[in-house]
């Protein structure tokens, strides 16, 4: 039986009530990333990113104040949704660093986004090399990551993501004064300015 417990979500100033399972499942329950901070007893969560249940398969809502940083929160939570541990349980690990980019089609930052987590996605399974840090650029020909990486096969996984869908996808730009809905109770809402990002994973 999951137990619930109320918790505040600050995104971007704004503070919004919610509730969070405390220990919840991770294919049916919303989830979000352990990087927050207490302030007066409340704990505040930043600019991050939370797992909700589809039909079949799970996505993942990610926030940011800039198109560089939503592209990582995103990164980094497919790759810890992934794990049987928090990424930062992992700091022990030789840790490796590489430069990887993949290139922009058409000035497509959606079809981009899916490009690149596509492409953790074949290092961390098909080379050996599992993501657990990385700093974004992003210009007008590429995605580029400076990538901190550790040898996959001393990482335990609980969950495997096959693939990067395009449904229901969403890559966009926040204005100001603009709220964006969290999709379902447990994933808070975020008023703008800044990012918000949706990916579908088939899993």
């Amino acid at each position: 039986m999951v137990m619930a417990s109320s918790t505040s979500a600050k995104i971007n100033g704004t503070l919004i009530r919610r509730t969070q399972p405390a220990s919840p499942p991770k294919a049916n329950s919303a989830t979000c990333s352990t990087r927050s901070s207490d302030i007066s007893g409340s704990r505040v969560v930043s600019m991050s990113w939370w797992i909700f249940p589809t039909t079949a398969d799970v996505g993942i809502r990610s926030f940011s104040n800039t198109l560089e940083s939503i592209i990582r929160e995103t990164t980094l939570g497919i790759q810890e949704y992934q794990l049987v541990v928090p990424i930062s349980e992992l700091n022990s690990i030789a840790r490796h660093t590489s430069t990887w980019a993949i290139p922009i089609i058409g000035d497509d930052l959606e079809r981009g986004l899916v490009r690149w987590l596509e492409e953790v996605l074949y290092r961390g399974y098909g080379e050996g090399q599992w993501l657990v840090d990385v700093s974004i650029s992003v210009s007008d020909e590429y995605i580029s990551g400076h990538v901190s990486w550790i040898d996959a096969d001393l990482v335990e996984r609980e969950i495997e993501v096959k693939a990067i869908t395009m449904h229901e996808l969403i890559l966009e730009e926040v204005p100001e004064g603009v709220t964006i809905s969290g999709k379902i109770s447990e994933v808070p809402d975020f008023e703008g300015p800044g990012w918000t990002s949706q990916v579908i994973l088939d899993i």
